[in-house]
């Protein structure tokens, strides 16, 4: 691993950890180095600009990005060698058609390597929470993305590793250390980053030089929590003292301590020099040392409502009923915590607003028997109503902060009526640390298995938000290709992006987006995760591909898509890999399997195949699950290489994405995303079919018809011709709209 080091501008002698830092431990990508600050992760110098890495300002990004436009604009119009529109002129090709050729395009529209680089410097803020440690007796601490529901989306006030690290991504553990044998003044050690292979780029991009990015899953690279009890045996070994791992209790699973522990008792085994406890520190460090540097997000609590029984198909009363008869006899015990807000949503038929893009609020769920007890805050937002809807389901309102008090006292009471208390999978280590009898036991969660399988009206919904949805899309899309081609507009992602939230906002039931639009031109593209924002986003260049994944809430389903586009001449490459791509995406789609003995790992090299016979493949899982009117990613099932896609066999009723994709960094990105269902097959006893409930051609530029056999085609054109039936009359026949729709769902 090479280790990033500490900042030399704090470094007064050499310290057992800048010399690791300057040899090396294997496994890590280095970030960057603060005495070469100019230099990005690939070793090139940005363009025009004296940046350091996550030190280049927004309006300095921002002047420059301005300054390249004017100056290709000014080449063009005093006679050089570009032709005189500022944006393109056109080419006959042999062919007779017209080719666009985009001078002021010819390499990525904003400023080149300052795209997408924080001007966040992390030093002070990780000096900051190293005096923390050392006041708490930490030699390492670890701050997860997650928040105390473990939930992948958070408020930003649950944003702490964003906040230390400077990466904004989804997923994520920041490793801090701190050199205890140190006698300098101001505080030494290591920081990493560990992230999965969908930010690999956009974290290497994002972090500065302070920082380490360990990226899981490739051979060498060790797990984040091999690194935390690593660097613990490394400063015990180097202090001769005991080494302290602090963590928030609230923020990490119990599962997760039990492996920390597992491996702290492992490394404790290699040598008798070593001295490391796993140590919950109940006041959170990143919260303590926020406001120094900005000011302190508010926790929201928004908006609660009942979600009607024509969207769920089940009441409350039904689900509580199930679970019980279901689950919690066979268990000998009916009391059990929830802290998951998707879960406690789906059972209680209630949305909240307190999440952006998931219609959740915070809570805490007690579930004894058939009577609930929900903790959560701000009781003036439940009306007359819903304070009526309780009473129906036999609900009490607690405070938030009383689940504590009660895990205890329960948890107690039951343990004198030699009875233990349920928590799932998910609990965090600050639930089980409630519990002074241990008399508890650790289950996958009845409630996540049960909301995975859709009912017939949850089917209903989102095939009927899929084609509101699809409606939206073929509108943007015809709309951005009309814009960019005919009207030669400059449009930015961000622009871009924006049209379509204003398209999907007129919808029926639309509740908001159900993620970030991903909206990438070009090498953003190859950006799994990448998102524009409203200062520094890149044009759209219709000489390179451009990839859209969106979703939206509605009130009878979410939905997600990915459509990559081209809207000039894509090379033969990209044609290629597209329908490679698109041969993977339809080998899941025409896919029949077992009823309930297959898993999503089983079947993702299935749409991999056709990548693989090229040695390419893509550092994500093919599928997830997703909600109704609830998150994108659900967390019980999913289509991929993670051990999680295994643990479920896929079922009648089951609801997930079918996105497999290819990335060529730095140049384009290539992923095709429908929803589907599993559905008992017709004609075959005890098997499945999928069903696709997107409706959104595929671009017919970036196939080649010559790469499909007949069944793949015979597919792609009765898909199709779906989508034309679906929406043939929805458009005026003069419209843009119309004769997109009508192009691209032509027979090929």
């Amino acid at each position: 691993m090479t280790s990033i080091g500490n900042n030399p501008h704090n470094m007064t002698k050499p310290s057992m950890f800048s010399l690791i830092s300057q040899n090396g431990l294997a496994g890590a990508t280095t970030i960057g180095q603060a005495s070469q600050g100019h230099r990005f992760p690939n070793g090139t110098r940005c363009n025009d600009c004296t940046c350091s890495p996550g030190l280049l300002s927004r309006n300095r990004r921002s002047s420059l990005y301005l300054r390249r436009i004017l100056s290709n604009s000014s080449r063009a119009s005093s006679g050089g060698s570009l032709p005189s529109s500022p944006r393109r002129h056109f080419t006959r090709t042999a062919s007779g058609r017209n080719s666009v050729i985009d001078e002021s395009f010819a390499s990525n529209s904003s400023v080149d390597g300052c795209v997408g680089v924080t001007d966040i410097n992390t030093s002070g803020r990780l000096e900051k929470l190293r005096n923390l440690m050392k006041d708490a007796n930490l030699g390492v601490y670890i701050v997860p993305s997650e928040d105390a529901h473990q939930s992948e989306y958070t408020s930003p006030v649950d944003q702490r590793r964003a906040f230390i690290s400077g990466f904004s991504g989804s997923a994520g553990v920041a490793i801090i250390t701190r050199e205890i044998s140190s006698m300098n003044e101001t505080p030494e050690g290591l920081a990493f980053l560990a992230t999965d292979g969908r930010y690999f780029t956009q974290a290497a991009n994002e972090l500065d030089f302070n920082w380490t990015l360990l990226k899981q899953g490739t051979p060498g690279t060790p797990t984040w929590q091999e690194c935390a009890v690593e660097n613990a045996a490394l400063l015990s070994l180097d202090s001769g003292e005991v080494v302290n791992i602090g963590v928030d209790p609230k923020l990490i699973t119990y599962n997760e301590v039990k492996k920390l522990n597992e491996l702290i008792e492992k490394k404790l085994a290699e040598n008798n020099k070593f001295k490391i406890s796993l140590k919950p520190v109940r006041n959170n460090l990143v919260d303590d040392i926020w406001n120094y540097f900005e000011t302190v997000p508010v926790r929201k609590f928004g908006h609660v409502f009942k979600l009607d029984d024509k969207y769920t198909g089940e009441t409350t009363n039904s689900k509580v009923e199930r679970l019980n008869k279901e689950f919690f006899e066979k268990l000998g015990t009916n009391t059990m915590f929830l802290n998951t807000l998707d879960e406690i949503a789906w059972l209680l038929n209630l949305r909240g607003e307190d999440i952006e893009y998931n219609p959740l609020f915070y809570s805490y769920l007690m579930i004894n028997g058939k009577k609930l007890v929900l903790y959560t805050e701000k009781f003036d937002r439940f009306d007359e109503e819903l304070r009526g809807y309780f009473k129906e389901i036999n609900l009490e309102l607690k405070r938030y902060d009383d689940v504590w008090f009660d895990i205890r006292k329960i948890a107690t009471d039951l343990n004198n009526n030699d009875k233990k208390l349920i928590l799932t999978n998910e609990a965090s280590w600050k639930m089980v640390n409630c519990i002074i009898a241990k008399n508890f036991i650790q289950i996958d969660s009845p409630i996540k298995l049960m909301k995975e399988v859709k009912n017939k009206v949850e089917i209903e919904g989102q095939i009927e938000a899929q084609i509101e949805d699809g409606y939206a899309l073929i509108k943007f899309f015809s709309w951005l290709e009309n814009e960019l081609v005919e009207r030669q507009a400059f449009l930015s992602e961000y622009d871009a992006a924006m049209e379509l939230l204003k398209i999907r906002s007129s919808l029926k039931n639309f509740r908001g987006l159900s993620f970030e639009t991903i909206s990438s031109s070009g090498s953003n593209a190859a950006i799994i995760h990448y998102s524009p924002n409203s200062e520094n986003s890149s044009l759209i260049n219709p000489n390179k591909i451009y990839l859209c994944d969106s979703g939206s809430q509605f009130l009878n389903g979410t939905t997600d898509t990915t459509r990559t586009l081209h809207f000039g001449e894509p090379s033969n490459e990209e044609i290629k890999n597209y329908t490679l791509v698109l041969k993977g995406h339809i080998a899941i789609s025409k896919l029949k399997i077992p009823n309930n003995k297959i898993t999503g790992y089983q079947i993702d090299c299935i749409a991999r195949q056709f990548l693989w016979n090229f040695g390419l493949d893509y550092m994500h899982g093919t599928g997830h699950g997703v909600d109704s009117f609830g998150p994108v990613h659900s967390g019980g099932i999913g289509i991929g290489f993670r051990s999680y896609c295994n643990e479920y066999k896929l079922r009648c009723g089951n609801l997930l994405s079918n996105e497999p994709g290819y990335y060529k960094v730095d140049e384009y990105g290539i992923r095709i995303e429908n929803m589907i269902y599993l559905k008992e097959c017709e004609d075959i006893r005890d098997t499945l079919e999928v069903v696709t409930t997107t409706r959104v051609p595929y671009c017919k530029k970036l196939i080649d018809i010559n790469l499909l056999n007949d069944e793949e085609k015979e597919w792609i054109n009765e898909y199709h011709n779906l989508i034309w039936r679906t929406y043939e009359k929805r458009f005026d026949k003069k419209s843009i709209e119309w004769k997109w729709l009508k192009r691209e769902t032509s027979p090929i």
